[in-house]
């Protein structure tokens, strides 16, 4: 059935000369997995440009459940990005978080408040001109409250100690190794209160953001077992160091 829904590039596999596979987080659907023919030729209908990381789409498509790879009749930007195919630095963020959504949403079915967040969120970081040295910080944060570990916040003086296990600060530094230490769980805590519009306001330098994105991948992969490592992070630490 012709379907009309927006979507978000996750991820794209080459398929052939002229294909490729892209995975795509829909607004009406869900993640779907696209079969994309012709990309590189002169009269090709959906350009390979149009599918970079983080792309907004507003697609045509034919959806049957049944089918693992679904086919496109028409894909073109709901959004025009102003700076994060060129600029170097946002279009790292933009491969680090596409390859974190592309690890934890499986789901093949609708969910609106998630979609909105997504793609207000991408908005927000494309339009941002300085200090969003932060947002790959509070999206990952904000991102589990819709994956469903969004932290408790009760950190003090007194619970200085993040406990990723239990997700919540405590007093003591718990037995297993799963934790995030002070200096590190003070800021992580000012970083759960932030939005996007507040994003410079945690002051970080380059060694505690690194280290507050481990701590948070390492919480990430103890709710989601099945992540696995990230390719791209080597070059996040290296951009923020």
């Amino acid at each position: 059935m012709l379907q009309k829904t927006r979507g978000l590039v996750l991820h794209n596999i080459k398929y052939s000369d002229s294909s490729i596979i892209s995975h795509i987080y829909t607004e009406g659907f869900g993640r779907m997995s696209f079969l994309i023919t012709g990309t590189r030729g002169k009269k090709s209908s959906v350009r390979i440009n149009l599918l970079g990381h983080l792309s907004i789409l507003e697609m045509e498509v034919y959806i049957k459940q049944s089918r693992d790879l679904q086919r496109v009749k028409e894909i073109r930007l709901h959004e025009n990005f102003s700076s994060i195919p060129y600029d170097p630095v946002k279009n790292a963020v933009a491969l680090f978080i596409s390859e974190i959504l592309y690890r934890t949403l499986q789901e093949q079915e609708k969910n609106l408040p998630l979609f909105s967040f997504l793609v207000n969120a991408i908005k927000i970081f494309d339009i941002s001109e300085r200090g969003f040295a932060n947002f790959h910080l509070i999206f990952l944060i904000g991102l589990t409250r819709h994956l469903g570990f969004f932290p408790q916040n009760n950190y003090s003086p007194l619970k200085e100690y993040f406990d990723i296990e239990n997700a919540l600060f405590t007093d003591k530094q718990p037995v297993n190794p799963y934790f995030i230490s002070p200096p590190e769980s003070r800021y992580l805590s000012e970083l759960m209160s932030s939005t996007f519009d507040m994003m410079d306001k945690v002051k970080l330098n380059g060694a505690l953001r690194n280290s507050l994105v481990t701590g948070l991948l390492d919480y990430y992969r103890f709710h989601l077992p099945g992540m696995g490592k990230l390719k791209s992070i080597s070059v996040m630490k290296e951009i923020f160091d």
